[in-house]
């Protein structure tokens, strides 16, 4: 969705684009504070599927749909009373400040709704539904895509709302995907999820679920936080550089989804596996699912590097954004392959339960590598934002490299949060 409204708003101006970037940037922060319970919800649902304790899946999603409703409810809250507040950590122009504040207090009023679906979908997944949620993300699109055409170009006699509309399609298709992804909710889970569930917390489930969810939360936080810090420095490099970054961290992500995809597959046949006790058969399958998403993401790469100006076309005509935009896009034939094995390694390592590792190296390699080269290479050594990127790629690499030789070691073999009673309760 923020893709979609990049790309139609670049149409507008680029200050524009730059202000749902950086407030896109603080909204997506916020995002991975709800995964703390994501992250690790899909797991234990999976572990519990596997061990046949059909009546736990369905209160473990009831409670975890609760906490993460309240949590967004603060969130919601914070990013409405609190924009300007938030956005004083960029620097940027009174007006891009403007229309960012704006659509921060429609989107980010609205992170509630995003919370629910952050929980139901892995729940959903986790039963093999995979399509349900990919349907309903594709549904979100299109009917945001069209509510963009009304509302920011005013189509069909509407006003032109500009930035507004963008963040109303948002918050429009945001409440309609919330309703239908909890329609199939009810209908994938194979015990109904009855109204008791959600006041009667399970506390062993959704503890196992934080000792996953936290630390993977807080890589991920490592993750965006460190980013927001980079962002941070080509901030100061002229709003020529913010746009080309903002436009080029758009498009890159299509380069990423399909080592995505795998790894969050990956991640629930690892965790069905190990919760059925073929840990051997779990250590092949991420080794299988490497090496393809590795494959896929090269491919990717080839078909579509060579066309990278073309894809800046669409986006903006300024021949500066585009020269720098172009640059970032050649050196991802070096960052995308590393940034695979932290894609596919982490999740099979979160699914496993070793959660503690993939933080101690974002700690170490994001803090220690990452923010510190960017400012050297982007700043000290003048080589802009193509220097940010240059210590990006750095950081994807070592880290992926050691999480590797991790799974590799079979440590995680030793890790799971889920005790034996819990696993073994209703076939007893």
């Amino acid at each position: 969705m923020g893709t979609v409204d990049t790309f139609m708003l670049s149409h507008i101006s680029d200050e524009v684009v730059s202000a749902v970037g950086i407030s896109r940037q603080l909204i997506e922060f916020s995002i991975i504070l709800f995964n703390l319970l994501g992250l690790g919800v899909g797991v234990v649902i999976s572990k519990l599927l596997g061990a046949g304790r059909l009546q736990a899946v369905s209160q473990t999603a009831a409670s975890a749909l609760t906490f993460n409703l309240l949590f967004g409810l603060v969130i919601s809250l914070m990013f409405i009373v609190s924009r300007d507040g938030l956005l004083s950590f960029y620097k940027v122009p009174q007006t891009v400040h403007q229309d960012a504040a704006l659509y921060m207090m429609l989107v980010g009023g609205s992170l509630f709704l995003e919370a629910l679906m952050l929980t139901a979908g892995p729940v959903i997944r986790s039963h093999g539904f995979t399509r349900d949620t990919m349907v309903v993300g594709i549904g979100m699109n299109i009917i945001h895509l069209i509510g963009n055409a009304l509302l920011i170009y005013g189509w069909f006699g509407l006003p032109q709302l500009g930035i507004m509309g963008a963040a109303l399609s948002t918050v429009i298709s945001r409440v309609i995907a919330c309703v239908w992804i909890f329609c199939l909710l009810y209908k994938r889970v194979e015990l109904p999820i009855r109204l008791a569930y959600y006041f009667r917390m399970k506390w062993q489930e959704l503890m196992a679920i934080l000792k996953i969810g936290i630390p993977s939360g807080l890589e991920w936080l490592s993750y965006h936080f460190s980013n927001m810090v980079v962002t941070r420095f080509v901030s100061f490099m002229g709003l020529t550089a913010v746009t080309a970054h903002v436009y080029s961290n758009t498009i890159i992500y299509f380069f990423m989804l399909f080592g995505m995809a795998i790894g969050e597959g990956t991640e629930i046949i690892v965790a069905r596996l190990i919760g059925s006790g073929q840990k051997e058969k779990a250590y092949r399958q991420l080794l299988t699912s490497l090496k393809w998403a590795m494959l896929i993401t090269i491919a990717t790469l080839i078909a579509g590097i060579p066309f990278r100006k073309q894809i800046f076309d669409f986006f903006t005509d300024d021949p500066s954004v585009i020269a720098i935009g172009a640059s970032i896009l050649l050196l991802c034939l070096f960052l995308e392959p590393g940034r695979v094995f932290n894609h596919v390694v982490i999740n099979s390592l979160r699914a496993a339960g070793d959660v503690q590792f993939p933080l101690m190296m974002a700690v170490i390699s994001m803090w220690g590598i990452k923010v510190p080269l960017a400012y050297v290479l982007g700043i000290h050594l003048g080589y802009g934002v193509l220097g940010v990127w240059i210590a990006h790629a750095f950081d994807e690499w070592v880290r992926g490299v050691f999480h590797y030789f991790r799974w590799k070691g079979r440590k995680w073999q030793h890790k799971s949060l889920l005790s034996p009673q819990m696993l073994e309760a209703d076939s007893a």
